[in-house]
């Protein structure tokens, strides 16, 4: 993917010097939520802010539950850049990425009944109501080209 950004967030390809500063900003609240994550991290992107890494965004595919043309988004962002709308900011930028280079359809989210932060930011970009799916909250949304 090429870099994204809308003006105030950046998101771009993790490089090998990036895997330290990810692990690094692991939490608690990290690990309550996304348990104690992968030695070698390598998300679709990393996020940056005024040229500093504050976290990440990624999607997969390989989920259980997911259709056709859907992808399962994950991200964090760290504790001391949360609550500034930059994890919105981000996965905004990264459904752009989906939409225009990608074929996929629909964004999915699950995410835990208690990340009530989560929870806002499915709700923020338009998601909808969700469903209830293994004492989760899953949440879908469209993919759409810029523009429209």
């Amino acid at each position: 993917m090429k870099p994204l950004t809308d003006g105030v967030v950046t998101i771009r390809p993790p490089r090998d010097a990036d895997a330290a500063t990810l692990i690094a900003g692991r939490d608690d609240e990290f690990r309550r939520f996304l348990g104690e994550g992968d030695s070698d991290p390598r998300p679709t992107a990393v996020i940056e802010v005024d040229g500093e890494v504050i976290g990440w965004v990624d999607f997969d595919t390989d989920r259980r539950w997911l259709l056709a043309g859907e992808v399962n988004i994950g991200y964090n962002v760290f504790a001391a850049f949360r609550g500034q709308g930059y994890g919105t900011r981000a996965v905004r930028l990264l459904l752009r990425h989906l939409a225009d280079d990608t074929e996929f359809t629909t964004a999915t989210f699950l995410i835990d009944a208690a990340n009530l932060k989560s929870r806002a930011v499915a709700r923020r970009l338009g998601c909808g109501v969700p469903a209830a799916f293994d004492g989760n909250r899953y949440y879908k949304c469209a993919v759409r080209p810029t523009g429209s």
